[in-house]
């Protein structure tokens, strides 16, 4: 009996990603925050429940994938549901925060709105945020995001667009 709980806590552990560290996790923490700010302040401008639902269910996307970058750092345990939930939730968020855009198209102006992301500077912030976008998609159909080097490089590009997006939506 020992024999078998020794060779299945062997199996977990090496179910493990390797390089997953603290600094990682918290790295993750940035985009999702620099989002938050950004959808916050669209949230207010943008009286409409349907894309604030839909923000939240991407935010809560975001941060069910940092708590498992968190889990696998210290407490080394994988627990799949927290990285999976990812291509369900987010998808769903963004689709209900698009549809809100139709749904709700009395409580918007398209002209107010291309007025602002035209202007300098949130048009260079929204080109860059967006350029970094399409290195995500890159990166989600070409790395692993169980491996940590091509994590790194998944949060960096991340931090950076969420931030750019931020910015061209604040100021």
């Amino acid at each position: 009996m020992a024999g078998r709980m020794s060779s299945r806590v062997d199996r977990q552990s090496d179910s493990i990603p390797e390089g997953f560290t603290l600094s990682m996790a918290l790295m993750d923490c940035l985009p999702v925050a620099f989002f938050c700010v950004g959808a916050g302040v669209l949230a207010t401008r943008f009286d409409s429940t349907l894309f604030r639902v839909g923000v939240a269910l991407v935010v809560l996307a975001g941060t069910l994938k940092v708590c498992w970058k968190l889990v696998l750092s210290l407490a080394r345990r994988d627990v799949r549901f927290l990285n999976r939930q990812l291509r369900y939730l987010m998808p769903v968020g963004f689709s209900l925060a698009l549809a809100s855009l139709v749904v709700d198209r009395a409580k918007w102006s398209p002209v107010a709105v291309l007025a602002h992301v035209t202007a300098m500077p949130s048009l260079l912030f929204l080109v860059m945020g967006l350029a970094g976008m399409f290195f995500m998609a890159w990166f989600a159909s070409h790395l692993d995001g169980r491996n940590a080097k091509a994590n790194w490089k998944e949060q960096a590009v991340n931090a950076i667009s969420q931030l750019c997006i931020m910015l061209a939506i604040v100021l």
